[in-house]
C-alpha cells in the first residue's frame, strides 16, 4: 500500500478496541511467540506492527476494515511455510492459533483457515480416506489453495482440485462462500481461489472432497549422481498410480560427494503395480556405476505416514522430521527457494548440468527436488482454475538454505544459476515461490500464471485495488 506508513499505535489501538486480547502488540511476550513459530527465519526476524489471531472470519472481517482504513497491509499465517507470511509494518493475520481445525463430514472434510494438511489427515485416517497434499505435513491453505503438489499428484491431482467450497473474506471485509455452484461475479472468486486465493481475500475455512486409499508401498534408495539420467527417462515412463520423486543432495552415507535420492510411491494395491514399480525404481539404481548407498522397502497405512521426503542419513537413518520453531527460540539461518515446472524432456545433459551445479552449492543443506507429477494433473485444463502448469512432468524446488550471512551472496547466485540449467526444458514456475521485490518477480509471475495472469490481475484489481493483501500482479 502506498503512502507513508502510520505508528503502530494508529493500527494496534483500533484493532484492540475491536478484538481484544487478540491482538499482540510489539515487546509483548505473545507476539514475539507467534513470530518464533513461523518456519523461516528470515520471515521471522521481520517485524509486523502486531499479530492478532482471530478465533471467527467476522474477526478476519473487522482486521480488514481497520487495517484498510489505517492504510496497513495485512499478511497471512497459515500453516506458516511460506517465506511471505511475514511483512515488516504489516498486520500478521496469524489464523493458526485459533482456525488450525478439521472435521470429516461423509466423503469430505471440513478444514480451519489455519489448519494444516497434518490435521486434515489426522482426522482422516481412522477412515482410511485422504486428501492428496504436499510432502511437508505443516502446509497450510496457503499452499493447499495454490496448487499442493505431493506423492498422490499422479494418482489423484493436486490438492486444490479437491476443493469443493470455501470461505472468504474480501479485502472489503465482506464474508462470501463460494463453491462449485457459485454463478456470476462468485464464480469469478471460485476461479481465482483455486491456484491464486492470496490475491483476492483470506481462505477462512474450505470444504475437500476426499478418497478411500489404499496402503502406499514405498521404496528409497541412495545412489550415485550419475544415474540421474536413468531417472529423467523412467520415470515419465510410469502409470500414474506410481510416483517416482528425488532429491539431489548431501548425506552422511557419502560425505565428500553429493548423491540421488530417489523416492518411489505405489498407490495400487495391486501386486503387479507394485512390482512394476519396483522393476522401476530397480532400473534407477541400475544406472549408477556403483552399488547403491541405501534401499529399504516399506509399505504404509496412510499417506500421512509416509517417510520424510529427505535422504537418509549415516546406516540408513531416517532423517529428523520437519518440525517448526519452538516459542521463544528464535531459529538462525536463511532459505532463498525457487520452483520451475519442466516437461517429461529432461536428458542426459541436464542430468551432467544439474550434478554440477548440486556439487558447487554453497552449503551442504542445499538440495534440488524433483517432485514427480504428471498423471492426474493433467486431468483439469489450464484455465478451468487459476493454476497454471498443468503440463509438467516435475516440480523442480531448488532450494539455497545456509546459516552464516556471509553465504547470502552465493546461495541466492546458486539458485538463480541453477533455475537457468532447465531454461531449455521449463514449462512454468510454481507459484508458492514467488517474492515480490526481486529483479526477477515480474518475469517468473508471468510464467507462474501464463494464459491467466490477465484474468486474475483483473479479478485482484477489483477486489484489492490497494493492494490490502499484497503486491498488485504486474
Amino acid at each position: 500500500m502506498s503512502g507513508p506508513s502510520p505508528s503502530p499505535d494508529e493500527v494496534v489501538g483500533p484493532l484492540r478496541s475491536a478484538l481484544g486480547s487478540s491482538v499482540r502488540a510489539p515487546g509483548s511476550a505473545e507476539y514475539e511467540n507467534a513470530l518464533a513459530r513461523v518456519f523461516f527465519p528470515e520471515a521471522a526476524r521481520r517485524r509486523p506492527a502486531c499479530v492478532v489471531a482471530p478465533r471467527t472470519a467476522e474477526d478476519v472481517a473487522t482486521v480488514m476494515k481497520v487495517a484498510a482504513e489505517a492504510g496497513v497491509r495485512v499478511t497471512v499465517r497459515g500453516g506458516g511455510l511460506s517465506s511471505n507470511c511475514v511483512a515488516d509494518g504489516a498486520v500478521l493475520l496469524d489464523l493458526s492459533e485459533h482456525r488450525n481445525t478439521a472435521r470429516p463430514d461423509g466423503d469430505r472434510v471440513v478444514v480451519g483457515g489455519g489448519a494444516t494438511m497434518a490435521t486434515l489427515h489426522e482426522v482422516l485416517a481412522p477412515a482410511a480416506r485422504a486428501v492428496p497434499v504436499g510432502v511437508v505435513g505443516h502446509t497450510g491453505l496457503g499452499m493447499a489453495t495454490r496448487g499442493g503438489i505431493g506423492f498422490l499428484t499422479r494418482s489423484l491431482g493436486l490438492t486444490v482440485d479437491h476443493l469443493v467450497g470455501v470461505e472468504l473474506v474480501l479485502p472489503s471485509g465482506d464474508i462470501v462462500r463460494v463453491s462449485e455452484r457459485s454463478s456470476g461475479e462468485e464464480a469469478d472468486l471460485w476461479w481465482a481461489v483455486r491456484g491464486g486465493a492470496p490475491y483476492v481475500g483470506v481462505v477462512d475455512s474450505a470444504v475437500f472432497r476426499t478418497h478411500r486409499i489404499a496402503p502406499v508401498w514405498v521404496d528409497r534408495a541412495v545412489v550415485s549422481l550419475d544415474a540421474l539420467a536413468t531417472y529423467f527417462r523412467v520415470a515419465p515412463e510410469l502409470p500414474r498410480h506410481t510416483c517416482m520423486s528425488a532429491v539431489l543432495g548431501h548425506t552422511a552415507l557419502s560425505p565428500d560427494e553429493p548423491v540421488l535420492f530417489l523416492y518411489t510411491a505405489c498407490a495400487s494395491r495391486q501386486d503387479s503395480a507394485i512390482g512394476q514399480a519396483r522393476a522401476a525404481a530397480s532400473a534407477v539404481v541400475a544406472g549408477a556405476g556403483s552399488s547403491p548407498l541405501h534401499r529399504s522397502e516399506t509399505t504404509h497405512l496412510h499417506p500421512a505416514d509416509l517417510p520424510e521426503f529427505a535422504i537418509p542419513g549415516a546406516g540408513g537413518a531416517e532423517p529428523e522430521p520437519l518440525g517448526l520453531p519452538e516459542p521463544g527460540r528464535r531459529q538462525p539461518g536463511s532459505f532463498f527457494g525457487k520452483a520451475t515446472f519442466t516437461g517429461p524432456t529432461l536428458d542426459a545433459a541436464v542430468a551432467d548440468a544439474l550434478a554440477d551445479r548440486i556439487r558447487a552449492a554453497p552449503t551442504k543443506a542445499c538440495r534440488i527436488d524433483f517432485q514427480h507429477t504428471g498423471g492426474a494433473l493433467a486431468d483439469v485444463a489450464d484455465t478451468d482454475t487459476a493454476f497454471w502448469g498443468r503440463e509438467a512432468e516435475w516440480s523442480v524446488p531448488l532450494n539455497a538454505i545456509w546459516d552464516d550471512d556471509a553465504d547470502t551472496g552465493s546461495c541466492l547466485t546458486w539458485a538463480r544459476d541453477t533455475q537457468r540449467a532447465l531454461a531449455g526444458h521449463t514449462v512454468g514456475i510454481y507459484n508458492v515461490e514467488l517474492r515480490p521485490g526481486l529483479p526477477e518477480t515480474e518475469t517468473e509471475t508471468r510464467a507462474a500464471y501464463g494464459g491467466n495472469l490477465a484474468r486474475l490481475r483483473a479479478l485482484q484489481h477489483r477486489h484489492d485495488s490497494t493492494g490490502l493483501l499484497g503486491p498488485l500482479l504486474p
